[in-house]
This record gives C-alpha cells, sequence and structure tokens, in this order.
C-alpha cells in the first residue's frame, strides 16, 4: 500500500534531482529561454522553489485561495537560493503532509481552479506531477544551455554516493 511516508520519499527524490541538476548550471544557462513567452531558467528555477509546494498546502487546507501567489512569493528570489528553497519545500512538504489525518486523503473532497473535484489523496498527485514535469523542463533548458554532460541518468536518478574509500 501507497503510504504518506512513500509520498514523502518519491517528493525529496524528486527535489534533490533538481538541486543536483542546478548544480550543473553551464555559463549563461540562467538566461536562457527556448522561445519568446516561455520562462527563462531564473523564472523556472523560482516556479520549482515554491509552486509544487503551494498546490499541496492548498489542497491539505482545502482551499486554493490559501497563502500567496508563486510568482508574489518567489519575486526576486535570486538563483542562488535555489538550493536552500528546495531544502524549505522538502520539508514543509513533509511537515504538511504528516499533519493531516491519512483517512481524510481518502474521504475529503478539493475542487481544483479549473473545476475537477477530487479526493484529497488524489488531488495531491497534481502537486508531485507538476514537480517532476517542470524538473523535466530544467533538465532540458539545462541541456539546450550547453550542458552538454547531462544524459537521461541526470534526469531520473540521483548520482550514487560516492564509494568509501579504505
Amino acid at each position: 500500500m501507497f503510504t504518506v511516508e512513500d509520498y514523502i520519499a518519491e517528493w525529496r527524490k524528486e527535489s534533490l534531482i533538481c538541486i543536483n541538476l542546478f548544480s550543473k548550471m553551464p555559463a549563461g544557462g540562467l538566461d536562457y529561454r527556448p522561445t519568446p513567452g516561455q520562462r527563462n531558467t531564473v523564472e523556472l528555477l523560482r516556479y520549482l522553489s515554491f509552486g509544487p509546494y503551494n498546490g499541496l498546502a492548498k489542497i491539505i487546507a482545502g482551499d486554493w485561495q490559501k497563502g500567496r501567489p508563486t510568482a508574489e512569493v518567489t519575486a526576486g528570489m535570486p538563483p542562488s537560493d535555489f538550493p536552500a528553497r528546495m531544502a524549505w519545500q522538502m520539508e514543509a512538504m513533509a511537515v504538511d503532509m504528516r499533519s493531516i489525518p491519512v483517512t481524510s486523503l481518502s474521504t475529503e473532497m478539493m475542487t481544483m481552479p479549473w473545476g475537477e473535484t477530487l479526493k484529497k489523496g488524489l488531488a495531491l498527485n497534481y502537486p508531485y506531477r507538476w514537480l517532476v514535469g517542470y524538473r523535466m523542463q530544467l533538465f532540458l533548458y539545462l541541456k539546450s544551455a550547453g550542458a552538454h554532460q547531462l544524459n537521461t541518468t541526470d534526469c531520473w536518478r540521483l548520482p550514487a554516493a560516492p564509494a568509501a574509500q579504505p
């Protein structure tokens, strides 16, 4: 059975992959913008650092109007804050997830901004999907901006811990 702790562990893994990808930023990569009208890398980092958590917090509260918009919260965030903000998001998500009764995930309903009504547990799939989807976008931005050393494994897995030296 899938548990709250499983959700937390998967969210953490995705967040750590984002932090690892950030560490591979090529020179000039922060300014990369695929086409006019799309986010540049800095704007993408700002969204990733709060947007998924913001959705999760709103779903747990059962109120899509709770809190402030992501763009307002992250306005002016320097890119160098990204790893710390992702670490904050991981911890805040875990606290929030552990604060709700597990039964509420299968019994309480949440109406999403587009009108779909779901059980809270199913609604929580969306913020996780946003984290994964925008992590993939970060990977693609970095590759397009010149981080040619990145490969598929960097997008989907954390690097292996170095072996202990004798």
